[in-house]
Formats: structure tokens, sequence, C-alpha cells
């Protein structure tokens, strides 16, 4: 939730950051003047300054691996398995049908130039090439509906993404799977919901950047334990932790799709087009739990979104516009003294 991020990433900023002497030099206008007289700078300039911004990024990637509770990982294990099963099916289901993925764009763009050099059969470069502009449309309509990155769970309409990319296979399952076009546009409104709402950590329509973090994670926990000799300090044990977790997600991931793949073979031969209704249930599913999850939750969302409401407006140098959102500034919560923090007011003791 928006309340342990912040949490998290004011006690990281104070605990795990730079020195605190050197942040606070970062941090301070007009070092010339004497001490007594200097002011912390407005957090939206502090972010001009590239170290800064690399610190808090770090900082904050770490908080987000290691501050999700247990039923948060639950969650984020579950979107990400149940998503790639579905995309690992209709991919399957896609080139059952007509000997193409759907649910990257590679091997299409590839195949246009293939095809236009005469070097695939058939020669129709056009075909790969309304694969990929139906993908992006797909992305398009994914971007016209969630307007931010980030997880925003009971804030961004998820449910409708969800509903919308099971509509999309539906209506090619209605069409008697005549056109494999409607099945990319679904995996590309599908892949730009997950992108968003994981900022690019998850993805379940391809598995390049997911086995690239899969190898790139083992490699990082093994040369910590070689360099360190598996001596860590709390640093390198909390980065440790983070790369062991992105480890396990991405490994669930992969094998999702796998068994995703073997499902729709498997249904394809049992069903023929009718297979393409797993997929389309799955994805109907999870939109039905996020709306669950919204009716359940509706007054902490609603005060999830005044604190980042207030917390927006602070770091772009707006300040608050709102009683509601001065409650929360004048507040003791871990958000309230970070955006104290960022707006150099004095910490409650």
């Amino acid at each position: 939730s928006n309340s342990s991020f912040f949490a998290q990433v004011y006690s990281r900023l104070l605990l795990f950051s730079l020195p605190r002497a050197m942040f606070q030099h970062l941090l301070i206008e007009g070092s010339e003047e004497e001490e007594s007289e200097e002011e912390a700078a407005k957090f939206a300039e502090a972010l001009q300054n590239g170290a800064i911004r690399h610190e808090l990024l770090d900082q904050i990637q770490l908080s987000e691996a290691l501050s999700l509770s247990l039923r948060e990982q639950f969650g984020i294990h579950l979107v990400g398995i149940v998503l790639s099963i579905a995309a690992g099916a209709c991919n399957a289901i896609a080139f059952a049908k007509f000997l193409y993925y759907v649910s990257h764009v590679s091997g299409s763009a590839t195949g246009i130039g293939l095809r236009y050099m005469k070097i695939q059969e058939p020669y129709d470069w056009m075909e790969p090439a309304f694969l990929v502009g139906y993908f992006i449309a797909g992305s398009l309509l994914c971007g016209l509906i969630v307007h931010s990155n980030g997880m925003k769970l009971g804030q961004a309409r998820y449910e409708v993404v969800l509903f919308l990319v099971s509509a999309l296979e539906m209506v090619c399952w209605a069409r008697k799977i005549q056109n494999p076009a409607w099945l990319a546009a679904a995996m590309g409104v599908q892949n730009a919901m997950i992108t968003s709402w994981s900022t690019a950590v998850v993805r379940t329509t391809h598995m390049t950047g997911t086995a690239t973090d899969l190898g790139s994670s083992l490699g990082r926990i093994i040369m910590r334990f070689l360099r360190l000799k598996c001596s860590l300090e709390e640093e390198d044990w909390n980065h440790h932790v983070a790369d062991r977790k992105k480890l396990v997600l991405m490994i669930c991931l992969l094998l999702s799709f796998i068994a995703g793949g073997y499902i729709g073979a498997a249904a394809w031969k049992a069903y023929d087009i009718h297979s393409l209704l797993i997929p389309a249930g799955l994805t109907f599913t999870l939109g039905v739990v996020h709306i669950i999850y919204c009716i359940l939750n509706r007054e902490e969302v609603e005060e999830e979104k005044v604190e980042e409401e207030a917390f927006r407006r602070q770091i772009s140098g707006k300040g608050i516009d709102d009683e509601e959102q001065q409650e929360v500034a004048e507040g003791n919560t871990a958000a309230a003294q970070f955006i104290r923090q960022i707006s150099g007011q004095k910490q409650d003791p």
C-alpha cells in the first residue's frame, strides 16, 4: 500500500541512504551562507541533482522489494502467475491455428523483413506488420484507461483492462479465430497493463525480460557471496534478499508461461477453438477479483488517494490546497513526516 511505501522511503532515507551529513549537503541551498540561516531545498529542486536521484531510486527499488507484506507478495505472485498462464495459453493457441506467435512482437517484426525479401513463406509481409500494429493498438487502449505507472490497486481501473483483454479474446473466439490480430491486440493490452502496474518489473506476455532478470539476479547473488565470502553486512544482506525475491518471482513467471503453453496446446487438441475460453476466463476472473478488492477496501483506498495527492503536490512545489491533504501533512504518520521533511519543516521528535 502507499502507507507502507511512505514508511519505507522515510525510514530508508534516514537509516540506509547516504550519510546524513552528505545527504544534507546535497539538499542545502546557499552553502556559502551562515549555517544557522541555511534552509533545505525544495524536493523538486533537489531532484535535479543526479546523486540524489540515483540514491533515491536505489533505495525505493530496495524498499519495494523488502517492504511488501505477505499478502502483497502473494497477490503479486498470483496475478503474475495467472496472467503468464493465460498469455502462454493464448500464444500456443494462436500458433496452433496460424503458426504465428501473438504475445510478443519480436518474431513478427523480424518476419516483416524476411517476407519482404522473399526469404520466409508466405511472402505477404503485411500479415506480421498487422500483428505488430494491433499489439501497439492494444497497448494504446490500455494507456487510455490506466493513466499512471505503479501499482494502484483500487485506484487504477485494472478490472476494465482485464475485461477488455477477455472481450478481445472472446470476439476472436466468436469469429472462430479467423484473424490472429485480435489476439495480438489482447496481448498488447495485457502487456501494457502489467508493465505499468509493476513499473516494468513483471512481464507476462513474453519471457525475454523475465529470463534476463532471472539470470542477472542469480549472477548478482553468486558474485556477492564470492566477493564477500558469505560475510554480508546489513545493506548487502538487504540487496541479497531483494535479488532472491526477484529470482523466485521470475522463476514462477517463466514456469507459468511454459505451463500456459502446455495447457493451450493440450486444450487446442481437445477442444479446438473453444480452448480460447481458458485464457479469456482467467483474465475475466482477475477483473472480478479486483472489483471485490475495491469494494472491501474502499475507505483505505480513499485515504491513500489523499496521501498520494498531498505528496505529489508537495514534491512538485505546489503546496497543500485541501483540508484533507492538510490533515495528512500535519499528522504523525510516516507519510506526514516525510512530507514535512521534504518541505523543510521540523520533524516530530
